[in-house]
């Protein structure tokens, strides 16, 4: 080893006056790789995942290659023009040079502030020298397949891996080319420094060939690398150092003097990546005091104690989500996993989810978990912001009685939010981890090591399936874990996720219900179902009323009916399929009888009131004590997946029937002692168009055979009770069937194939962003919008008064926090009727104080905003109107 590579530093700072400006990049490189193999040394599941990336090879000889080439990560450092960006830095490395050292980089001054991309450089360089470096003349070809995988994994830390083997980059700065060769040196040495340090302990050298390493398996490594590299960096626990050492035999030392270091102070733990798990306790240590499993749970001790894809369907409210985590329990206490993602699909249901895993990671780790939110508003989130403080608290005290915490430093970050022990997330924090955006890859790592949950599965459309489908993919080649739940499960959509996870055989469309599928990493499934008759659902009849009615609203006798259940005491929800459908509604029931307690709630509020009406509702229709009499809830989808609601009677928009049977898992979802009269049982009234028209319905589904199926179902029935769980299998499967049916419309089976052609159009747009070699995005709230909801909901509206302020929010409010609280999601098709976007891609709409609320213009289109109704908005050269005859209709439709 030569001296040269002494000359480089890797980090620095401002030099202070009792402090060292510099660590020298040998340090750094070597303190990174001791982050690495503590973390591989403590951790299992990190070993397992590796090993299984690389079959057929050792784990010692695996965890070699780890640590040699996370050393190298940053290979690119070793170039004059990076360590020209900090001048003082340079000259103190390399003071037995001549002192003209800068001056022989040209415009030294002006480039200490151009960016210089060190991870794509160090990938160049590698491939630029290393047949010099290993003495390789032949089969370069050969070498640079199995090497490039690896290289490009570790240069990308910094959010973008390479693509390919890294080409040149222009460089105009001049360079003196007696530095570039001093450079070019200097990587060599390092090189063989690492080969000595990692390879020749193991029996290898440069000439062998690192474990085949697909280009689609570079997450796990690129994920590892950055997590350790991000830790590493802390001056906290690494200490600067600027004094060279005299050989290779002292940087071993140095190194394991590091790995000891991490391994003493336990940093990884304080990081909040490793986290002992407490043994598994059966699935009755997750259930409330005096409950037994019961269904689908009696079956988790019966699923195998191996990674692979299960498949949970069961009906709402039948304990699928203790049943999951009591599996995921099992996978973790046998180091198959270290933690756990729950993935769910609305921000609502994510922030109850919160609230019950907080309880449940206590049992499940030892001294409590780091649980973690992630969705585009949880900084807002005022359980999860008592998370941090307990755990910013916990640091500080060290207070045994604090038992889950949320590490700080997990919580800096979204691209963070999968390496703690629980993270709770909406789908779309999932998919990221496979659509172009910077550091994907820590985000893919973080799903690895984890078993992932994905409630309500079915909710997704064809371009969001296709994301999940890579996803699940990744799961599947690096041997992790992943755990689908949904009562209304489709056998088409089944064997698509199967599918992902390369199921061998056909599953059954005629299986049993309910039914809990494991599929192995081989492909191979096995079906577990309920054998016990005790364990079966119970069986439930709900009675189906059918009202034909114009555009799907209510007329005022069922206006008045809904007023007189509400004055007798009775809970009723009106669920409808679009947000001015429901504003409609509520502004009707609440002129109509001005003292019936009327709640709204939908997606097009300010996230500020939003949080606020989320709260009131799930404490008032929930499944607590009920006080204050008879109300009802008008709402849109937003009330449809995982909500713990319940009402005595149910009004409901037709909708496709396995969100129908959503929405009645909102309507006598808990055993009551005594119901209303007149709702002793559960009763629905589905909302029919006339003559089949479905009008803006259309557009929110898109599918109008199953919308046109479901009502043929339902008007079937013909006064018998929809009978569950029976109707769930049989229905679904029924309604979803893609042969057309014998008396099907002509123009229903025509407006099928159009809406085919456009999944299958959405699914070819999600392949293309999932493959796509561009640049990675920035995560933008407008970016993720766009790239995991393909367009839905993907205008964000600002509410600003006229002097351009967020509205009507407390002026002391960090100004990003106020304009995030004040904007309001709403559909792409509005976007004609905005202002243009500014570049944080928010419509900035100006209003105006008007009585209880605000209003304002943009052309001929008029907008309303109040607490109690959200945002409105008309063509109308009106302005809105408030009473129910003129309540304003949504020019252009799509989904709430």
């Amino acid at each position: 080893m030569t001296q040269a590579v002494f000359h480089y530093w890797g980090k620095a700072k401002p030099l202070i006056d009792d402090g060292i400006a510099y660590h020298l990049l040998p340090y750094h490189s070597l303190d990174v790789a001791a982050v690495a193999a503590a973390w591989w040394d403590a951790s299992p599941t990190v070993e397992r995942l590796f090993c299984t990336l690389c079959a057929g090879q050792e784990s010692h000889i695996v965890r070699a290659w780890v640590l040699f080439f996370v050393a190298m990560h940053d290979l690119g450092k070793f170039d004059i023009r990076f360590q020209a960006q900090s001048s003082q830095s340079v000259l103190c490395c390399r003071i037995d040079m001549t002192e003209d050292l800068l001056s022989r980089v040209g415009g030294t001054h002006e480039y200490n502030h151009r960016p210089f991309n060190h991870g794509p450089r160090g990938a160049f360089w590698f491939f630029s020298e290393y047949q010099n470096w290993f003495g390789i003349v032949d089969s370069r070809r050969r070498c640079a397949r199995a090497w490039q995988p690896w290289v490009a994994a570790v240069t990308g830390h910094h959010g973008v891996i390479p693509d390919g083997i890294a080409s040149e980059q222009r460089l105009t700065v001049p360079v003196d080319r007696s530095l570039l060769e001093y450079d070019r040196q200097a990587r060599r040495d390092w090189i063989l420094v690492l080969e000595q340090l990692f390879l020749q302990p193991v029996g290898l050298d440069l000439r062998a060939l690192p474990p085949i390493m697909s280009d689609a398996d570079v997450a796990l490594l690129a994920g590892f690398c950055s997590i350790c590299d991000w830790i590493g960096s802390n001056e906290e626990d690494f200490q600067y150092c600027s004094q060279p050492l005299d050989s290779t035999s002292d940087l071993a030392n140095y190194f394991n003097s590091r790995l000891e270091q991490v391994s003493k102070d336990q940093c990884l733990v304080r990081f909040g990546l490793v986290h002992a798990v407490k043994p598994y306790q059966g699935v009755g240590a997750l259930l409330a005091a005096n409950r037994l499993p019961r269904q689908v749970q009696t079956l988790v001790d019966e699923l195998p104690l191996s990674c692979g894809l299960t498949l949970v369907e069961a009906p709402t409210g039948s304990g699928k989500t203790e049943a999951a985590l009591a599996y995921a329990w099992r996978l973790l206490s046998a180091g198959l996993a270290e933690g756990v993602i729950f993935a769910l699909p609305t921000q609502a249901t994510a922030n109850a989810m919160l609230a019950r895993l907080t309880i449940l990671a206590d049992h499940l780790f030892e001294d409590g978990a780091n649980v973690v939110l992630a969705h585009g508003k949880a900084k807002y989130h005022s359980g999860f912001q008592r998370l941090k403080e307990i755990g910013y608290q916990a640091s500080l005290q060290a207070d045994d009685d604090i038992r889950v915490q949320c590490v700080e430093w997990l919580a800096q970050s979204r691209k963070r939010v999968f390496l703690g022990q629980i993270g709770v997330c909406t789908i779309d924090q999932v998919l990221l981890s496979v659509l172009p955006f910077k550091h994907r890859f820590v985000r893919g790592f973080g799903l690895m090591k984890s078993v992932l949950i994905v409630d309500e599965v079915h909710a997704y459309d064809a371009y969001m399936y296709g994301l999940l489908e890579r996803v699940l993919a990744a799961q599947c080649r690096v041997g992790a874990s992943a755990i689908l739940l949904s009562a209304t499960l489709p056998s088409s959509q089944r064997g698509k996720l199967a599918g992902a996870w390369g199921a061998k055989p056909e599953l059954d469309a005629e299986a049993p219900y309910p039914l809990v599928t494991s599929i192995q990493q081989d492909g191979e499934s096995t079906s577990f179902q309920l054998q016990d008759p005790a364990q079966q659902p119970p069986e439930r009849k709900v009675q189906i009323e059918c009202l034909t009615k114009q555009g799907l609203l209510p007329d005022e006798t069922l206006l008045a009916q809904i007023v007189d259940a509400v004055n007798g005491g009775a809970h009723v929800a009106v669920v409808c399929n679009l947000v001015a459908d429901a504003q409609r509604v509520a502004r009707q029931l609440r002129c109509m009888a001005p003292t019936c307690q009327v709640d709204l709630f939908h997606a097009r509020y300010r996230f500020y009131d939003r949080a606020q009406i989320e709260q009131q509702v799930l404490q008032t229709y929930g499944p607590g004590n009920r006080l204050g009499g008879g109300r009802v809830l008008v709402a849109t989808q937003v009330i449809e997946q995982s909500l713990d609601l319940d009402g005595d009677w149910l009004i409901t928009q037709l909708c496709p029937v396995d969100l129908l049977f959503q929405r009645l898992g909102r309507l006598h979802r808990h055993l009551r002692s005594t119901r209303p009269k007149g709702f002793e049982q559960p009763h629905c009234t589905v909302l029919m168009p006339v003559d089949s028209d479905y009008g803006a319905h259309k557009a929110i589904y898109g599918n109008t055979r199953v919308l046109w199926r479901t009502q043929q179902m339902l008007q079937g029935l013909d006064g018998l009770p929809l009978c569950f769980p029976f109707a769930y299998r049989s229905w679904i499967e029924r309604v979803y069937q893609e042969s057309p049916w014998l008396d099907e419309p002509a123009d229903i089976s025509m407006g099928y194939d159009c809406f085919y052609g456009e999944e299958r159009a959405k699914a070819n747009n999600a392949t293309h962003w999932c493959m796509t070699s561009m640049s990675e995005f920035a995560e933008s709230e407008q970016a993720i919008r766009v790239l995991t909801r393909d367009g839905e909901m993907a205008r964000a509206v600002l509410l600003i008064d006229e002097e351009g302020k967020p509205l009507g929010l407390d002026p002391a409010l960090d100004p990003d926090e106020a304009l995030d609280l004040a904007t309001i999601g709403v559909p792409n098709s509005w976007q004609s009727c905005l202002p243009p976007a500014d570049d944080d891609g928010r419509h900035r709409l100006t209003v105006r104080a008007d009585g209880e609320g605000w209003m304002g213009s943009v052309g001929e289109a008029r907008f309303r905003y109040d607490m109690e109704f959200g945002l409105e908005m008309s063509r109308s050269g009106d302005a809105v109107q408030v009473s129910p005859e003129q309540s304003p209709q949504e020019w252009g439709t799509g989904p709430v």
